[in-house]
């Protein structure tokens, strides 16, 4: 009893005090590595680990876990900054000037015209949508028309119209119209809106698209969304 008491003390000094915390903040593959070494040790060292130290040792694995998903949406938002840079950037002029004709529009009539409210409406919606598109999700271009894309595109593309535009209503984009217009771009720490439900399309990590990605430090090549 006292053999296994002096082990279980010994083990405690090894790694009750190494709560594998190293990982927070560093690279994917360090996170990743910091994980496998907590499991390990959870599955080798649990019966010789006093409660307290199994307990620390389980919340740092949930905790890393959060930061490695963390890591890949950060670096899937990269990656899709990049394949989609131009297109989203030639959206967001093009909306830019939409916006623009039909808030003169609306300011030039002489009286109140219900049609010309309404395209501004639009054009606000599409400015909006440009800007706080999901910077984890593959990019669905807002004039590519509908004639041009499959029934899923059109799908995906009303699905975020109709969030844009309820979410634009309730004030809460994480680029509001008004800043949008001010030329705003989504910070590096929100990914843009979100569908219900939605999944990112991390693949498995972030190796399908590029497995050095989650290590690599954030680019500003992309000038306009990052």
């Amino acid at each position: 009893m006292r053999d296994q008491k002096r082990h279980r003390n010994a083990a405690d000094r090894r790694y009750g005090n190494t709560l594998m915390i190293a990982g927070l903040g560093a690279g994917g593959n360090k996170i990743k590595k910091q994980i496998r070494n907590i499991e390990r040790l959870l599955a080798k060292k649990r019966e010789v680990l006093s409660d307290k130290v199994i307990v620390d040792n389980e919340r740092a694995l949930q905790a890393l876990r959060l930061e490695l998903a963390a890591a890949e949406e950060r670096a899937l938002a990269r990656a899709n900054s990049r394949k989609y840079h131009m297109v989203r950037f030639f959206e967001r002029k093009k909306a830019m000037r939409h916006y623009r004709q039909a808030q003169r529009d609306v300011n030039n009539a002489a009286e109140k015209n219900e049609q010309l409210i309404a395209n501004l409406r639009k054009a606000e919606v599409d400015l909006c949508y440009v800007v706080n598109f999901p910077k984890t999700q593959k990019y669905v271009a807002l004039f590519a028309g509908e004639e041009d894309s499959t029934e899923d595109t059109i799908a995906t593309r009303r699905a975020y119209l109709e969030e844009v535009e309820r979410q634009l209503a309730a004030g809460t984009l994480p680029v509001p119209l008004e800043a949008a217009v001010r030329g705003k771009k989504l910070p590096r720490e929100s990914a843009g809106i979100r569908l219900a439900g939605e999944v990112d399309e991390t693949h498995d990590g972030v190796e399908e698209f590029d497995k050095h990605a989650i290590d690599a430090p954030e680019s500003e090549e992309d000038d306009f969304f990052e």
